[in-house]
């Protein structure tokens, strides 16, 4: 069954789905190489049915052709440009990480800001030959609109993408208790909250949302290898881990004098 897949889905009808998954193309179609584009087309096409697709990296790499590293090369690029939401799944009855959940996502006539960690790279010259064939083969590959109605959420019951739907669909998916996300979500607001009163941290609230998202899928994977009889405080122990590291860890790189010489009444 895989109506967990629903839950995904940022579109009502594959016309929808496919429309956007044509405008990144087109947007970025400089910025993505001939690779960037398969692996987009094979998420893109296994996501018709549901509106997201759970793949494994060998399924694209059987589709496209494509090693290993190209694919999670593609991957990355495709979410550091923001044309998709990659969802690390993991099983909720055998222990461990199974293949991802990949969403494509709304577009954004405004334009991302994108890491250029790849763009600095050279690509190979047959990752952008015949671009405008290509392009072409891509438009002409999507399908005829079809209603999905009956695999995604009715208009009213769009998925919401706040954390805390985020952390109930993640609890469901794989401890199968949702209940929590309501006291892990108090526990992320009340800890964000007392950081997001200072100035120097007021822009920063998607920052900690992605660590608490962070400390809740290293807590659930924690249960997976040792009996935890309290999962709420063992989320904190991880949340604030994660702060800490985050801005805390090298605090002292600030000062010029050693730490050791710093004068405490």
């Amino acid at each position: 069954m895989l109506h967990y897949l629903k839950q995904h889905s940022r579109f009502n009808t594959t016309e929808e789905l496919d429309a956007v998954a044509e405008q990144h193309v087109t947007r970025h179609w400089h910025e993505m190489t001939k690779s960037n584009r398969q692996v987009l087309e094979i998420i893109r096409r296994y996501s018709v049915k549901y509106g997201a697709a759970h793949l494994k990296h060998e399924t694209i790499e059987a589709a496209t052709g494509k090693s290993n590293i190209t694919v999670r090369r593609a991957i990355r690029k495709l979410v550091q440009l923001g044309i998709i939401e990659k969802v690390r799944y993991i099983r909720p009855v055998m222990s461990g990480v199974g293949a991802n959940i990949y969403t494509i996502l709304p577009f954004d006539d405004q334009g991302i800001m994108v890491s250029r960690d790849d763009d600095n790279k050279p690509h190979d010259d047959e990752e952008n030959k015949e671009m405008s064939k290509d392009q072409a083969l891509l438009s002409k590959s999507l399908l005829k609109p079809k209603d999905l109605t009956n695999t995604s959420p009715v208009e009213s019951q769009k998925l919401s993408t706040s954390l805390f739907s985020r952390m109930k669909d993640f609890l469901a998916g794989t401890i199968g208790e949702k209940k929590l996300a309501r006291e892990f979500y108090g526990i992320h607001r009340a800890i964000s909250g007392r950081m997001l009163k200072f100035e120097i941290y007021k822009d920063d609230k998607h920052v900690f949302e992605d660590l608490a998202y962070r400390a809740l899928m290293i807590t659930v994977m924690a249960t997976k290898k040792k009996s935890i009889h309290n999962l709420p405080g063992y989320f904190k122990g991880v949340l604030d881990k994660l702060i800490d590291d985050k801005y805390f860890n090298n605090i002292f790189m600030l000062y010029d004098v050693p730490v050791q010489e710093f004068d405490c009444p």
